[in-house]
C-alpha cells in the first residue's frame, strides 16, 4: 500500500481488490496528500465474472494497461 500510495499522483486513487488481504502497514500522512486516496471493492463470485466477461464481449469493451515499476519504492 505505501509503495502504490507513493507511485500515485495527486488526486488519484489506489484499489485495493484483494479477497484474502494482510493488514495495511501504517505509512507517513503525506502519501494521502494531495486528495491521494484508498478504496476497496467488494468481492464477487466466479459467476459474476464470467457474467461481465460475457458482457465486455458484447459492447466490445477493450481496456488499457499501463503498468508502473513499484519495485524499490517506499
Amino acid at each position: 500500500m505505501p509503495a502504490a500510495l507513493a507511485a500515485t499522483r495527486k488526486g488519484g486513487r489506489v484499489v485495493c481488490a484483494g479477497i484474502h488481504m494482510s493488514d495495511i502497514p501504517s505509512f507517513p500522512y503525506n502519501l494521502l496528500w494531495g486528495e491521494r486516496s484508498v478504496c476497496s471493492v467488494a468481492n464477487l463470485t466466479r459467476g459474476d465474472g464470467q457474467q461481465f466477461m460475457e458482457i465486455a464481449a458484447q459492447v466490445e469493451l477493450r481496456p488499457t494497461v499501463e503498468i508502473f515499476d513499484l519495485h524499490g519504492r517506499q
